[in-house]
């Protein structure tokens, strides 16, 4: 398995869009692909994510890993 780095690379560790999206409530493959695209899960989803790792025994995965590699938001022009 690849190192887990940012949240793309999670994403893909847990096994891709689908597979998030079925583990999560109220959210689909698609809306985890954006996520991918902007290498950025939302804060409302980091608890089931966290399970999720857990599970799929990916032990460094916790809130402060989550906010750590949250990159910074572009800034408006």
């Amino acid at each position: 398995m690849n190192a887990v780095t940012d949240h793309r690379s999670l994403v893909d560790a847990l096994g891709g869009n689908k597979a998030v999206a079925e583990g999560l409530t109220d959210c689909t493959a698609v809306r985890v692909g954006q996520w991918k695209l902007g290498n950025r899960i939302p804060v409302e989803y980091w608890e089931g994510v966290i399970v999720m790792a857990e599970t799929a025994k990916i032990p460094e995965i916790d809130s402060d890993w989550l906010m750590r590699t949250t990159p910074p938001r572009a800034k408006a022009a």
